[in-house]
């Protein structure tokens, strides 16, 4: 589950992109125990037991870069057994963030003859790198960065290690609905 936009984040850590310096700042942000239950539940665990991302910020002009990477110890719900089981996690972070770009104005919206309603077309380009991430109130926040990539690296399916479906039921093995009809067929 990725932390939702509408509620206040339980990690927050803001640097001001004005107060870094053209070389490189080195930022550690690391979750406080009583942050930690609030990023489990954020994050749908069973617990988070440690959680620390250590960055360089690097600044050219208006745009910094970021790299690093999160270093995480949770316990995870198995989806086979229900049962927590812990998982360490190692992430690297690679972010660009720049200013937001001002919307482009259309030279011909409001033209009633044009077909396109004034619509901007965009190019996507496959193999190009990712656009920077934009920079808020000149704001970068290292707590939400690390928040992000901390979901994003969780395995949705968490399966506790040897953990399998068992398809047998007290000794005999279940069979399917197909093979059940299979045999209804055969019968008649």
């Amino acid at each position: 589950m990725a932390p939702d936009p509408g509620k206040p984040l339980p990690l927050v850590h803001p640097v001001a992109v004005d107060t870094l310096k053209l070389r490189t700042s080195s930022v550690t942000v690391r979750a406080q125990a009583e942050q930690l239950p609030a990023i489990a539940r954020m994050l749908d665990l069973a617990s988070v037991e440690a959680l620390e991302g250590r960055y360089a910020l690097s600044r050219n002009g208006d745009r910094v870069k970021i790299e690093g990477e999160i270093e995480a110890a949770v316990h995870q719900t198995c989806i086979v057994t229900l049962e927590a089981f812990p998982v360490k996690l190692v992430v690297p972070i690679r972010l660009d963030f720049a200013p937001p770009v001002e919307e482009v104005e259309n030279p011909r919206r409001g033209d009633a003859g044009d077909a396109d309603n004034g619509k901007i077309d965009i190019e996507v380009k496959l193999n190009e790198d990712d656009p920077p991430e934009p920079i808020i109130d000149g704001i970068i926040d290292l707590g939400a960065v690390t928040l992000e990539f901390l979901a994003l690296a969780l395995d949705p399916y968490p399966r506790k290690p040897g953990a399998s479906f068992d398809t047998s039921v007290a000794g005999d093995v279940v069979e399917s609905p197909f093979a059940a009809l299979a045999k209804l067929k055969r019968d008649k």
